[in-house]
């Protein structure tokens, strides 16, 4: 299989910026820290428990506060994505790991192979940051100095 293609019919609504919680993953976080993209790192958090007791990982903090009702990414700005040179790799390769995506006007269910590279992809990054928790504090702490 060739590399996997965007999802073409995007209208560029931002209803998948406003309504999704945005995973980081490890390569997120080492690309941004090598384009000192501290205005991004200074957006992610570790969150506990979250989607589920017993887990948790790194993510686009706003993207999940529930006491921001408008919940979404900070990065989306008059529906266009201010940092789409470098977004998340969960953003680049939305919808292509959904079975649904209610959120999506146009929507269509990519095949299961697709769903299975993509989120096998994903999944394999999201559990690279955890094991590389020290590390990322570490990137996330650094970005913070810099930002003082």
């Amino acid at each position: 299989m060739g590399e996997l293609m965007p999802y073409p019919q995007c209208t560029g609504c931002g209803n998948c910026c406003r309504e999704r919680a945005i995973d980081i993953t490890f390569s997120d976080i080492l690309r941004w820290h090598d384009e000192k993209r501290w205005d991004i790192l200074n957006e992610v958090y570790y969150i506990d428990n979250y989607p589920i007791k017993g887990q948790g990982g790194f993510y686009i903090e706003k993207s999940i506060n529930k006491k921001n009702m408008e919940r979404h990414c900070p990065f989306l700005i008059d529906n266009k994505c201010s940092i789409h040179d470098t977004k998340p790799s969960g953003c680049k390769d939305a919808p292509l790991a959904y079975t649904e995506f209610k959120e999506c006007p146009v929507f269509k269910k990519p095949n299961d192979d697709v769903i299975n590279t993509t989120v096998k992809k994903q999944t394999k990054d999201i559990v690279a940051a955890k094991r590389n928790f020290n590390i990322v504090m570490g990137v996330l702490t650094e970005a913070r100095n810099w930002a003082r």
